[in-house]
């Protein structure tokens, strides 16, 4: 694993990625949002996001979580929930492969929320829950060791 360093706004997020993680930069994003977005593999991703839309918050999660808990080590008043969820994927016409049948997919996701004085960040991993075992243990390892360091005291 690799340190890579993530400077937003209010805060500098450092994540330890597999050899060759390359993030992406969602465009198209509210002044002030950054969303930076890993693909570990189908319908699997890590992520680093930060802003002062409520998106960027616990508020956003549905009520029944799996668990909630302080994370100290992310900053004062982190949180760490993780949650599971449904969706629902219709039938579709896919290039090459023809029709792909409706699909529905449980999936994992497992999130550090910070908050901070101007921004809100988010950070942490969704894998599909019947996802190898490899890849699930490798997206939580990321989380285990992501390190915040906030500007804004």
């Amino acid at each position: 694993m690799e340190d890579q360093a993530f400077e937003l706004d209010d805060a500098t997020v450092t994540v330890p990625t597999p050899e060759g993680a390359e993030f992406n930069d969602l465009q198209g994003l509210a002044e002030g949002e950054r969303h930076l977005t890993w693909t570990a593999g189908p319908e699997a991703f890590f992520m680093v996001s930060a802003g002062a839309d409520p998106a960027y918050t616990p508020a956003a999660l549905p009520d029944d979580v799996d668990s909630d808990e302080p994370a100290p080590l992310a900053g004062t008043g982190a949180r760490r929930i993780a949650y599971r969820e449904t969706k629902r994927r219709p039938r579709r016409i896919v290039e090459g492969r023809g029709s792909v049948p409706e699909q529905t997919i449980r999936l994992v996701s497992d999130l550090v929320f910070v908050p901070g004085e101007h921004e809100q960040l988010r950070i942490g991993y969704r894998v599909p829950e019947d996802a190898p075992e490899e890849l699930r243990t490798l997206l939580a390892r990321m989380l285990d060791g992501v390190k915040v360091r906030r500007r804004d005291g």
